[in-house]
């Protein structure tokens, strides 16, 4: 049905609340959409057909010893039409010849009580249920009876009572009139039938109850007691106390043991089924819902779950269930054992087309089932590249699907209306599909997004960069949809950006905020930037991972409920990745540096041998001169004299650079030689040689000392060379890079063993030399006008 055949809608066929519920059979039928807003047009997908197969299965199979059970387990996310697919199998079930029973149970409550009562439905819910379940029960009699025919031998009045007990087992023979004839005491064969059921259900109550079942002055009480009321005072006397479905506790819940009562009373039924071969089934949906009850009522009500999952696979029912993957792993390894599991996926583009085309039809109300996409590949007003692109949004998601279909019908409603029209659709662009996915995802207000983000930094005691890192027109482009909402600083030289954007929906968003990306970590430094993406909008998985691949880190779509936590998780990781790559990094250049040295050391080695092997040394007297700057001391108690260090040369001036810069490097390495002179006055006096501990600090110093000196220079000649008064950017970015390779040599040496030097000294030498790079550039930039 193409766009341009003329063709004109005029009412939305699409729901609303695209959700499926169990429900009474007078609701499933081909109801027109528009008269029910959960939505009825169906598809065959996989997942149904499969279902239905086993389904078929079941019913089918009458093997010797019994009828084999069927434990089925529908597994999957929200939307992918795990419900649906539960509800057309009870939909056939429901139209089956000769009804089987069953139990419906829309999603479990932690009120069981209550929901065993109000909203439990099954065969007892119907006159007919009932009499088909007093009928079970008769027959159960019958077998009692039986047996104890079989224990009496043979009556010559009667003849062999072996033929009586076989009529009583194939349903010929009444039993009230047999144990009338017999003269046989009722109450006789009533405790040999609770004796009999006692032991097969393990629950002597149910036993007494469904005795009494077959005594007409009984037998309301007992009905009322199995709907989920309380016992009559002559059910009381007969050791029958308490409710089913016990009525709610403080607080509004359930106490463990009623959910308890009502899974006994779900095996008991099923037993009694299982016994005389006849089919039965139990439906429950959204399971997970479970997993949000307190501990003990969700311990208690797995326990009882996998009772009645043993009792359906031994005893011949049929139970099929909802759950999402986080309910099925709560489920034991037993119960997994004996699990049929189906897991619908979205769906693709031919099952999308399908379904759109078939809400599109049944919502015109034509005649004749469902028909599929035209040969054009379009589906109703729906053309070609708005299916191809419905798919590619939603993931094939079912739910998304009819959810973004209305929307975008809706906005081509809407904009016939305001140019005069009625309202009429004759088609939906591709364009009015990306704008209904920004209408449906797009809905939280950009500043509730920030108050989020600001509590994850929160959260996480994040520090804030004292300036951005880069200049304003990066991090919020000029007509551009992402904007960087804070800089994050986690470490020196290392930068975390927190961007915020909308959806990403097509491949120019996609490649827009890769480039935006690339540029901010080419204006900071390569591996000293990560960036989280907070999306504010919809991201398809597709899209996620080409995000990913693009900017080294998948983004984090706003979702309300946990987002701070969930930032906050995602922000340590990237900053656990700075960490690392400064590590790796920091141990690159200092290998690197130590390879020149050793090269160096190694050339000069090489030219002093050459210039000893051609000296010849000129003699010398054997008296050495005194030198001004050395004197020898006694050691206590020992001849032995050592070298008194003097005083340290005075550092050059460094004209070149301003005054406070200049300043700070010779407080820096006023503080280096302080600690020198301490660790080497301390080796003296206590020995001739210096522990390991002792020289490591001492090399430390010296290595730490000669970067400082040549980060002296590298600035000074930097300054001799920029524009006075006014650096251009090039030359700003050559500063930058200067001071972050101090930054990086200083951070991967183990500076922290330098301690304190001690007084007039504020700092201790490790902070002096980490915010040594940052204070420099503080002042040089900040004297530029």
């Amino acid at each position: 049905m193409a766009p341009d055949s003329g063709d004109i809608w005029h009412s939305n066929p699409f729901p609303l609340s695209p959700v499926v519920r169990l429900g009474p059979s007078a609701d499933l039928g081909n109801v027109p959409v528009e008269a029910a807003d959960s939505g009825n047009a169906t598809i065959g997908t996989p997942t149904t057909v499969e279902l239905t197969r086993l389904v078929d299965d079941y019913l089918g199979s009458r093997p010797t010893g019994g009828r084999r059970g069927r434990v089925i387990a529908l597994v999957g996310e929200f939307g992918l039409g795990k419900s649906h697919a539960l509800r057309k199998a009870y939909a056939d079930l429901g139209r089956l010849p000769d009804p089987l029973a069953m139990w419906i149970m829309d999603e479990p409550v932690q009120d069981m009580g209550r929901m065993y009562r109000d909203r439990l439905r099954g065969p007892g819910d119907t006159p007919q249920g009932k009499r088909a379940f007093e009928e079970l029960v008769r027959n159960y009699y019958a077998y009692a009876t039986a047996n104890r025919v079989d224990t009496q031998g043979s009556d010559a009045r009667l003849g062999a009572l072996g033929e009586i007990a076989a009529g009583l087992r194939g349903g010929s023979l009444d039993p009230d009139k047999v144990v009338s004839a017999l003269r046989y005491d009722p109450e006789v064969i009533h405790a040999d039938l609770r004796r009999t059921l006692g032991e097969v259900t393990e629950h002597r109550r149910f036993a007494t109850a469904l005795a009494l079942l077959q005594d007409p002055s009984f037998n309301r009480m007992v009905w009322d007691w199995l709907n989920g009321g309380e016992p009559a005072e002559p059910l009381r006397e007969r050791g029958i106390t308490e409710a089913i479905g016990p009525a709610a506790g403080q607080g509004g819940h359930e106490d463990a043991a009623g959910i308890d009562r009502v899974f006994d009373t779900l095996a008991v039924q099923a037993v009694l089924h299982g016994r005389v071969g006849k089919p039965y089934a139990l439906l429950i949906d959204s399971l997970e819902k479970v997993l949000e009850w307190r501990d003990e009522h969700r311990r208690t009500f797995m326990d009882a779950f996998e009772r009645l999952v043993n009792i359906y696979a031994s005893r011949g029912g049929l139970l099929v269930f909802c759950v999402s993957p986080s309910g099925l792993g709560e489920l034991r390894q037993s119960v997994h054992e004996r699990l049929v599991q189906l897991w619908p996926s979205g769906f693709d583009e031919r099952l999308t087309g399908e379904l759109v085309a078939a809400y599109v039809h049944a919502g015109r109300g034509d005649g004749g089932g469902p028909r599929g996409p035209a040969p054009d590949g379009s589906a109703g007003p729906f053309d070609a590249e708005a299916l191809r692109l419905l798919h590619e949004l939603t993931d094939g998601v079912p739910r998304e699907v009819l959810k973004t279909c209305r929307q975008a019908w809706q906005l081509v409603e809407d904009k016939d209306r305001l140019d005069g029209g009625g309202g009429a659709v004759r088609d939906v662009p591709a364009a009015r599909v990306l704008q209904a996915v920004r209408d449906l995802h797009e809905g939280v207000a950009r500043r509730q997004v920030e108050t989020d983000v600001r509590t994850a930094l929160d959260i996480g005691q994040w520090r804030i960069a004292s300036r951005d890192p880069v200049p304003a027109r990066l991090s919020a482009p000029p007509g551009g949809r992402e904007e960087v909402l804070h800089w994050l600083s986690p470490a020196p030289n290392a930068h975390l950006a927190v961007i915020l954007t909308r959806s990403v929906l097509v491949a120019d968003d996609a490649e827009r905020i890769a480039a935006q990306v690339h540029s901010l970590r080419s204006a900071v430094r390569p591996g000293r930037c990560e960036v989280l993406l907070v999306v504010n909008g919809h991201v398809s998985q597709a899209m996620q991972d080409r995000l990913a691949r693009a900017i080294g880190s998948r983004p984090l779509v706003y979702r309300q409920g946990g987002f701070p936590e969930r930032a906050d998780k995602a922000l340590r990781k990237l900053d656990g990745r700075l960490a690392d790559g400064r590590r790796e990094e920091g141990l690159v250049q200092l290998g690197e540096r130590m390879r020149r040295d050793l090269e160096q050391q190694t050339a000069e080695l090489a030219e002093l041998r050459r210039a000893m092997a051609s000296w010849t040394p000129e003699p010398r007297p054997r008296s050495l001169p005194a030198a001004a700057d050395e004197r020898r001391t006694p050691s206590p108690g020992s001849p032995t004299s050592v070298l008194v260090e003097s005083p340290p040369e005075p550092e050059p001036a460094a004209p070149d650079l301003p005054g406070p810069v200049r300043r700070r490097f010779q407080e820096a390495l006023a503080v280096l030689d302080t600690v020198t002179r301490r660790v080497a006055g301390t080796a003296v006096k206590r020995r001739i040689t210096a522990t390991s501990a002792e020289l490591g600090v001492l090399g430390c110093a010296t290595l730490v000392r000669a970067l400082t000196e040549n980060f002296r220079g590298s600035v000074a000649a930097w300054h001799r060379a920029a524009v006075p008064g006014a650096p251009t950017e090039r030359q700003w970015g050559e500063l930058r890079r200067i001071c972050r390779e101090y930054e990086s040599a200083v951070e991967v040496l183990p500076v922290h063993l330098l301690g304190n030097p001690g007084p007039p000294h504020p700092l201790t030498a490790a902070r002096t030399v980490e915010v040594l790079a940052e204070e420099v550039w503080g002042t040089l930039s900040g004297a530029a006008p």
